[in-house]
């Protein structure tokens, strides 16, 4: 059986949630709530919750905590490099 610790779980779920913060910040989008960085910001936290206080039971649902938090922020890393670059500070 594989067992996935909590916090490793909950820390790639919280880098998630930075990540899909800075996104939104970026974006500036003018209706912010219907984009999927809002979405991933609210679903990351909601799973370390649920994280939190379910991986004890089964090491098999540890596993599947984190695959579903590395395939998340696999998914926000090409969406971080879909991004147009940043304008230097002048």
């Amino acid at each position: 059986m594989f067992f996935i610790p909590t916090w490793i779980t909950n820390v790639v779920l919280l880098i998630v949630c930075y990540l899909s913060g800075f996104q939104h910040f970026r974006l500036r989008r003018p209706n912010p709530v219907t984009n999927l960085q809002f979405f991933m910001m609210a679903f990351s936290l909601l799973m370390v919750l649920i994280v939190t206080l379910y991986n004890r039971e089964n090491p098999w649902l540890s596993l599947a905590f984190f695959l579903m938090a590395a395939g998340c922020l696999g998914l926000m890393i090409r969406q971080l490099r879909m991004m147009p670059p940043m304008r230097p500070i002048e």
